[in-house]
């Protein structure tokens, strides 16, 4: 496995040998190499998004700037207006100091938008499909933009969707909720989702070419 920082992990069975670890990685060293390039490549691109003045971010699949003002406040406080995020922060504070402030106030104004959004979406597709889900969670999720937990008939989805566009979260929702009857990705199930949307390829792989301009650089620690 490669993550995100280019990291390279490697599981084997308990009684393997090395010898045969070292035969392993020989035989996959082209797709190491090629998964760790891309990743620092993906980190880079991550890293060179700002918290700040001019910063650029997604929302509904569209990008906005972020304009910051200095105000004289205790907190940070921001307003969407349509045509981007307005920022106040407390006047003389340390660069770095600030970039967190607007890092916590934009996630946290996603996670508002994401509340309100998912749950008008989950409700109409529920309908649609005949499922009704016992609990909607909206929460941080590394590697996945939803999963269904089958047994509990729990939805689980990843807040950052809401910056992609309207149809993709259909998808996704659409998605989750589908496993709410098949726990699986048989062709009973992928039957069903294209029964609600036809068209579900073609935002499932928008998804996957813009997956990393989605992600959002990790706060400072």
């Amino acid at each position: 496995m490669v993550d995100e920082q280019a990291k390279v992990s490697v599981y084997v069975p308990y009684k393997a040998s090395q010898v045969y670890v070292d035969a392993f990685i020989r035989e996959k060293i082209n797709w190491i190499e090629k998964c760790v390039a891309n990743a620092r490549q993906n980190q880079r691109i991550i890293e060179q998004k700002k918290f700040d003045h001019g910063g650029k971010f997604w929302f509904l699949g569209k990008k906005y700037p972020i304009h910051v003002k200095a105000d004289n406040l205790k907190r940070a406080v921001i307003h969407f207006d349509g045509l981007g995020w307005t920022v106040r922060v407390p006047p003389d504070i340390e660069d770095e100091r600030r970039e967190e402030m607007i890092r916590d106030k934009l996630v946290k104004w996603y996670r508002q938008q994401a509340e309100e959004i998912l749950g008008g979406r989950i409700f109409h597709y529920s309908r649609v499909i005949g499922v009704e889900p016992k609990k909607i969670a909206v929460r941080s999720q590394k590697r996945m933009w939803g999963c269904c937990d089958y047994t509990r008939q729990v939805i689980h989805l990843n807040w950052q969707i809401v910056l992609t566009p309207i149809r993709v979260i259909d998808y996704v929702v659409v998605h989750e909720l589908c496993h709410l009857i098949h726990p699986n990705h048989s062709k009973r199930f992928w039957n069903k989702v294209g029964s609600v949307m036809p068209e579900y390829q073609e935002y499932r792989d928008w998804l996957r070419r813009n997956q990393t301009e989605l992600m959002l650089p990790m706060a400072r620690t």
